[in-house]
């Protein structure tokens, strides 16, 4: 059951994620390598998040909800008020979407994300 958990795991990871966790076999090994490296609340781990969040942009045919989410992954543990975190939103979508953010801007009293 371990190793199914542990390929399992491996299965989901980026080949760069991967790198810094192959040495770990067992499954518990891998999941608390995966917790000090990308869960502990370091500088270096926020200025990761936050950077993959100003570089976030949404591609074509991604789908909203996939977006969404990985969205408010970044945005969990960064002080951003509610505003300025749905306007970041709004403004990553593509094209597609941009009747939807013009009725929204103008048709709002206030953003709530």
């Amino acid at each position: 059951m371990d190793l199914k958990a542990g390929s399992t795991i491996q299965l989901c990871l980026a080949d760069e994620v991967m790198y810094n966790v192959m040495v770990k076999e067992m499954a518990t090994g891998l999941w608390s390598r995966l917790e000090i490296l990308y869960m502990m609340k370091s500088l270096s781990n926020k200025m990761y998040l936050k950077k993959q969040l100003y570089e976030l942009h949404m591609n074509e045919g991604t789908a909203m909800l996939e977006h969404l989410n990985f969205f408010k992954l970044l945005t969990v543990d960064v002080k951003i008020d509610e505003e300025d975190k749905t306007l970041i939103l709004l403004s990553l979508l593509t094209e597609l979407y941009d009747h939807i953010v013009t009725t929204i801007f103008y048709g709002m009293e206030a953003l709530i994300l």
